[in-house]
This record gives structure tokens, C-alpha cells and sequence, in this order.
């Protein structure tokens, strides 16, 4: 039987017409009949499960961590979590049975019956006939303790230790919202590829890049000045990976990436990370204002798509951040149901000149805004995320289409967030190789990026633009986190990398 039949006959549920492995499908349905008798009554469950599902009246088995225990004369109450949901599941076992060793945070499995709650504020608990300790916590210097609220900037001191506390709802929160991106691009037809860490530009020219090299080797070449360098140039950890998927894009037309990327920024402000992550896309085939509106649609839209689908799926972790930050709901729902602004350059300064007496520094026409600016701006226009359009070609990169109406302004668009600022940076890309030709011999950049001129240079060149979201600073405005520290697992940033 070739695979092809095999996979037909599977997809049809043929199994009498199959054999795997020489076994009939007769045979394989009394080995595996023969296989559940032998196994335990329990059945293995996730806390996650166990409260969606609800198996009342059912045999189960648990393994987690005890976030707290009551004792009473007869009965024990603990409460067992597994990382997999916000909520603990409630496990009562007879105080005679409780283990001696049973503590804060030990790692345990327990096994019971399933049975309604009678106690406020959960549906199910587990009647539990036995508890096995794994193993038991050492609590003499342990930093958490059990029911205590703990300061953000105190957690971050422990990043191996986040997970075991209610950091976890960020840890699931930030994992689905990877999902929610992926699934946005997958359903769109775009194509994930991986950019590469190491590279030999730093894309934007802004010089804030960490250089990779090896100590104190010594790498044999032709060219004395080259010894010191594993590669044949010098390299760095990449600040973005747009260059290379516009590469890819001449090709494949869509493309996206999720990447970690780097910037030797040396600021201690709770803004900032040397390593974070990026959501990063390049669609061929943008061209003109045409090509522009359509590059903010796809944002606008994986946006909204993106906190839709946390909205659907992860309800319970979202309401404890918003919790523990006194966090508005309603702007959350704006950024879904309202449209996003889009206000040209000009414009903005112009709102910004008006009411320039309420900044700390003067907003400056043709230059960059400032942080306070972006704030103003967003909250200025309504508390909903804004398109800042039509740059200056000189405050953005040299990768930047002109527009058709005025060459001095370029397709470039900043989407600001309230509360946070820029999240998003793209635009469309200067397709004619005359015109790139000369931005990169201007800035010096001509022999390290001729393999980008030669997109342009060979036949079959199509106009493209493309964005760069920041992961971080998008879960920053979704949670109203006050740090973006608090944003990933293990941060990184001046004076810090502890593990």
C-alpha cells in the first residue's frame, strides 16, 4: 500500500481497509480497548480543562503547584494551580491524609472524584482521595509569600522565579497574542520567514547596534584589517529584519516575520529594552497612495484582529491586569470598533504648535516627535490609535518612497497608541535604483547594501511597503503596564542581564 492510499484510506475512516504496521484496524482497536483497561482509573487533566470542562461526578488526576492552604480540624483545602489558567482549582482532601511535608508551593499530584462546589466563587473542586508530594518547598529564603501583593520592580528582581507568580497571566497573554498575530498573517496568505540575527547592516543607520564578535581569536585572512573579525566584515545583532524580507518579498509577494531584535540604547527609562521582539511584514505590489491606504488598512487590521482574539480567548487574564492597573475598558473597545485617524505631518504640528505651552520641549516642524508629543496627539485625537502621515524625507530612513504630490514628503507612517506612543513604523519602499543609488552613496552605505540596490538593479523589481509592530509596546497600551520590563520573560537592558 503506498502512502497516498494509506492517507486516502485514513481520510475516509476506511481503518478496516488499512493496516499500520502490519496490525489490522481490528487488531489496533482491541490493543488499544485492552490498553485503557490497563491504565488507571484517573484521568489526567489540566486546571484549564478541568474548570472549562467541568467533568462532574468523573475520577481525575491533577499535578501542579499549591498557591495556599487552610486546615481545619477535618478537612484541608488547597488550592493547586498548573500555569495553565488564571484561576486555581479547589482540591479538599480529609486532614488525616494530608501529607506532612504539603507547603506553600510544592509540587504535587492529586487524584480524586469531581464534585459541584458549594463555596463562593468557584464551580467545581476536587474531592481528593490522595495527595503525593514531588517535592516539597524550601521556603527559608524564598521571595514570595503566599497572599501578598508584590510591587511590580520587586518581582522583576526574581525573572527565574516570575512564573510561579501571578506573572504567569502575562506569560499566557503574551503567548496568545503570538498566536492571534500568526493566525492573522496565515489566514491573509502571508509567509513566515526567518530573518537572521547576525547581519552586516544596521538597517536604519541610527548606529545603536551591539557588535558581534569572538575574544580574543584570531581568525586567519588574507586582508591584515579583517583578523579580528569571524565574518569577512564587521557584523551586528540585527535592529530589524525589513531588508531582508523585502528580499524575500521579491519573490513571494507576501512575508512576515516575528523576531527578536537589539539596540545598544543605553536608557534606564521603563520604555526601553536592549532585546525585544518585533512583528514585522513586506507585501509587494504597494505602489503610490493606492499602495499607502493599503499598508494602513493591513495594520489597522492585524491590530484589531490581534486584541479581538485575546479578547475571545483569554478573558480571565486580561481582567486581572486591568485589575491591578486601574485600566479603562473602553479604550481597549475604541481600537476595535473605531476607525484609526490618519493625520498628515503637517497636521500634527500644527495641533502641536497650538498647544506647544504644555510641553517640557517645543515641538519643532520637520523634525521627530518627541514622546510627550505622541501622547498628546493620541489622546488629543479621541483616546484611539493615530496614523502620523506624509514625513519629512529628512526624519525617516533612506529606504522611503517620495510621495507622488511633493518629493520633500515621504509614504511614512507612525501609528500611535495612547498611553504609549509609537507602536508601529513602516511605509512604502523607493523602488527606482537611480534614486537609491544616490541616497546610498550619500550616507556611505553603497558597498555594505549592494545587495539591496540589486532588488532594484535586476529585472522583475515590484514597489513594496511593509511595517515593524513592537510586541512589547502593543502589550504595553492592551494590559496599561506602567513598564515594559514587565512585558517579557527575561528583560534586558543597561547594567542588566542577570540570567
Amino acid at each position: 500500500m503506498t502512502p497516498q492510499t494509506l492517507m486516502g484510506a485514513i481520510r475516509r475512516k476506511q481503518r478496516s481497509s488499512a493496516t499500520i504496521y502490519g496490525i489490522s484496524a481490528t487488531q489496533f482497536t482491541m490493543l488499544s480497548f485492552i490498553h485503557r483497561c490497563c491504565m488507571s482509573t484517573y484521568s489526567h487533566r489540566s486546571v484549564a480543562t478541568v474548570l472549562k470542562t467541568k467533568p462532574i461526578k468523573e475520577r481525575i488526576k491533577i499535578q501542579g503547584w499549591v498557591k495556599a492552604i487552610r486546615r481545619q480540624k477535618d478537612q484541608t483545602f488547597v488550592d493547586v494551580s498548573d500555569g495553565s489558567s488564571a484561576k486555581n482549582l479547589q482540591v479538599i482532601l480529609e486532614s488525616s491524609k494530608r501529607p506532612s511535608n504539603l507547603g506553600y508551593h510544592s509540587s504535587i499530584c492529586a487524584s480524586g472524584l469531581l464534585s459541584h462546589s458549594s463555596h463562593k466563587g468557584q464551580e467545581v473542586e476536587l474531592l481528593a482521595e490522595d495527595i503525593k508530594v514531588i517535592d516539597d518547598q524550601n521556603l527559608e529564603n524564598y521571595p514570595f509569600k503566599p497572599r501578598t501583593k508584590f510591587p511590580p520592580d520587586y518581582v522583576r528582581q526574581y525573572p527565574h522565579l516570575r512564573a510561579r507568580t501571578n506573572f504567569g497571566s502575562l506569560l499566557r497573554i503574551r503567548s496568545q497574542a503570538k498566536l492571534a498575530m500568526h493566525q492573522y498573517f496565515f489566514q491573509e496568505g502571508f509567509i513566515c520567514v526567518d530573518t537572521p540575527l547576525i547581519t552586516s547592516n544596521d538597517c536604519e543607520g541610527a548606529g545603536e547596534v551591539f557588535t558581534v564578535k569572538v575574544p580574543n581569536a584570531k581568525i586567519i585572512s588574507k586582508d591584515d584589517d579583517l583578523e579580528e573579525h569571524f565574518f569577512d566584515r564587521p557584523v551586528f545583532l540585527t535592529v530589524s529584519g525589513q531588508l531582508h524580507l523585502e528580499a524575500m518579498a521579491s519573490g513571494l509577494s507576501k512575508v512576515y516575520n516575528f523576531s527578536p531584535t537589539f539596540r545598544a540604547e543605553n536608557s534606564q527609562s521603563r520604555r526601553h529594552l536592549s532585546e525585544f521582539w518585533m512583528v514585522e511584514a513586506e507585501e509587494a505590489f504597494l505602489k503610490g497612495l493606492t499602495g499607502f491606504e493599503s499598508l494602513m488598512n493591513r495594520v489597522e487590521s492585524l491590530v484589531k484582529f490581534s486584541i479581538q482574539y485575546l479578547l475571545d480567548t483569554q478573558e480571565e487574564d486580561l481582567l486581572y491586569y486591568w485589575k491591578q492597573n486601574d485600566f479603562t475598558e473602553k479604550r481597549v473597545q475604541n481600537t476595535i470598533s473605531l476607525p484609526f485617524t490618519r493625520l498628515p505631518y503637517s497636521e500634527a504640528m500644527n495641533i502641536l504648535t497650538e498647544n506647544s505651552s504644555v510641553f517640557q520641549t517645543k515641538p519643532i516642524r520637520g523634525a521627530n516627535l518627541g514622546k510627550e508629543h505622541e501622547l498628546f496627539l493620541a489622546k488629543h485625537m479621541g483616546n484611539v490609535p493615530v496614523f502620523v502621515t506624509d514625513w519629512p524625507s529628512d526624519t525617516k530612513a533612506f529606504y522611503m518612497c517620495s510621495t507622488e504630490e511633493d518629493s520633500s514628503l515621504v509614504y511614512g507612517l507612525d501609528l500611535l497608541f495612547p498611553d504609549v506612543g509609537e507602536v508601529v513604523g513602516g511605509g512604502l519602499r523607493e523602488h527606482d535604483f537611480l534614486t537609491l543609488r544616490k541616497r546610498l552613496e550619500r550616507r556611505g552605505l553603497l558597498q555594505s547594501l549592494d545587495w539591496y540596490l540589486q532588488l532594484r538593479q535586476f529585472s522583475g523589481r515590484a514597489p513594496s511597503g511593509g511595517f515593524g509592530l513592537g510586541f512589547e509596546r502593543f502589550l504595553l497600551f492592551l494590559l496599561g503596564i506602567h513598564n515594559i520590563k514587565d512585558t517579557v520573560p527575561f528583560p534586558r537592558w543597561g547594567k542588566h542581564c542577570p540570567c
